[in-house]
């Protein structure tokens, strides 16, 4: 337990550091910035002596896989808690309010309580644009970066099965499952160099189209990572800034491990890299069924990558789109986009994988039962223990599904407005169709609960629950 708190005490740690952003922003504007200079002593004073009170013999011991998942999980349900309080003033000090708003930042959601956002300081609202910028691929990447290494053992990996469990864990809890030459840690500075160079471009071409530099800064941090939280009431309208986000969100929804495959140059492996290219046609497929029922084709291309990503920039009212287009969107949000990448839904290459299985299936089923049928996906062979896997996962996720609109349904709510925001919340997209603020506090708490088990994709959560309960 005590690495596992050591290990959590370091991310508490690097994360404090991110308040330096909202707090040069508030001396810029002249804004109160003693909550960010508090949470910012704070999550390092605690993150310190939690590293201090592990056990110095224990440093040397690698985390179990177990606790490497716990150790996800617990990042993302504390390092809300300790953000959240510079939330407290604008929210009447509204603890579930507060926290509501920093979990949907932290797990790239995007709803939000605040019915208003043109009064609120600028360097609160760049933070919350900012903490979806960390759990989009930030922190947790930037965790195992540094630490990846520290041990002599580790710094010589030649792959990404020698590297430790519980980094293995880690890596994977964020949708990573593929390796690059070079091991994990290499791994991990190509995905973090890519991340920041797009961050870097989005906010350079947001910024020629006349974007001001500091919506150009908000809008990069949250259409990149797939989080959606926006700055102003009113969404842009220019129809080159609307082009150049949904370019930015459809980069942050494809595996960063494809896109490097363009900095080696590999262009074949790029364009034939099937996650994507499904992901592409879906969206493409939508966006035809779609201009079918409207003509506003700016505006459905928009709303229809904002939802396929998981974003959930919105700038249409829901209850005025025809049924099919909303139909549309639901499918894409609780589909998502690629693995490892910083969008949420069930992932396309899980529900790839399973319509492959289909016919597999009916091909075992009328064969001999001893006959050997292996199932090929793309040249490589997929076992039963894969596809066991993510049929677990996708019937959990369903299960949840069902279960979260359900109890919206007790409370009142009809199936379009149960389901949505379900369906909105666990896929991490921040779409609305109800008032946040005036809900239930059961019913906000199911959200988080939904966009928790969305960012994590339900397993740690339950390890953690189960851990709890053990104990």
């Amino acid at each position: 337990m005590r690495i596992l708190l050591r290990n959590l005490g370091y991310l508490l740690v690097i994360s404090s550091f991110f308040r330096f952003v909202p707090i040069v922003t508030g001396l810029i504007y002249k804004e109160d910035i003693k909550g960010f200079l508090f949470t910012f002593g704070l999550s390092l004073v605690l993150g310190v002596v939690l590293v201090l009170f592990s056990n110095p013999k224990e440093t040397t011991k690698t985390m179990t896989l177990t606790q490497g998942l716990m150790l996800g999980a617990l990042a993302f349900i504390l390092l809300p808690a300790i953000g959240m309080i510079t939330y407290l003033p604008s929210m009447d000090y509204n603890y579930l309010n507060a926290y509501f708003e920093a979990i949907s930042g932290f797990t790239t959601t995007g709803i939000t309580v605040y019915s208003s956002l043109e009064d609120l300081p600028r360097s609160l609202l760049l933070w919350r644009a900012e903490t979806q910028w960390m759990g989009g691929i930030g922190i947790i990447i930037i965790f195992l970066f540094l630490f990846s290494g520290r041990r002599k053992g580790q710094q010589k990996v030649a792959d990404l099965e020698e590297a430790s469990e519980a980094s293995m864990a880690l890596y994977q809890a964020q949708g990573f499952n593929q390796k690059l030459e070079g091991g994990l840690r290499n791994t991990l500075a190509i995905v973090m160099a890519i991340y920041v160079g797009y961050t870097l471009l989005g906010i350079l071409l947001l910024w020629l189209t006349g974007m001001p530099l500091y919506d150009s800064i908000a809008m990069s941090f949250s259409s990149l990572s797939t989080g959606g939280f926006s700055v102003h009431d009113e969404f842009y309208t220019n129809g080159w800034q609307l082009f150049i986000l949904s370019v930015i969100m459809i980069l942050g929804s494809i595996s960063f491990i494809v896109h490097y495959k363009i900095l080696q140059a590999k262009w074949k492996d790029f364009f034939l890299s099937f996650e994507k290219n499904i992901f592409l046609l879906i969206l493409l497929i939508a966006g035809l069924l779609t201009l079918t029922v409207t003509i506003d084709i700016k505006i459905a291309f928009f709303e229809l990558v904002s939802a396929f990503t998981t974003t959930g920039y919105g700038v249409s009212e829901y209850a005025l789109l025809p049924s099919l287009f909303i139909f549309m969107m639901m499918l894409g949000m609780i589909m998502g986009g690629s693995s490892a990448s910083t969008s949420g839904g069930i992932k396309v290459f899980r529900l790839y994988y399973l319509f492959r299985a289909i016919p597999w299936h009916i091909k075992k089923l009328s064969n001999p039962p001893s006959a050997v049928i292996p199932l090929q996906i793309h040249g490589e062979e997929t076992t039963e223990k894969d596809l066991s896997n993510i049929a677990i996962f996708v019937v959990s996720y369903f299960i949840v599904l069902v279960f979260g609109t359900m109890i919206f349904m007790l409370y009142g709510f009809g199936f379009f407005d149960a389901s949505f925001q379900i369906i909105s919340s666990l896929g991490n997209v921040g779409l609305q169709s109800v008032e946040i603020i005036a809900l239930n506090p059961l019913l906000k708490v199911i959200l988080i609960i939904a966009m928790l088990f969305g960012r994590l994709e339900i397993f740690p959560i339950l390890i953690l629950l189960r851990q709890a309960f053990k104990k």
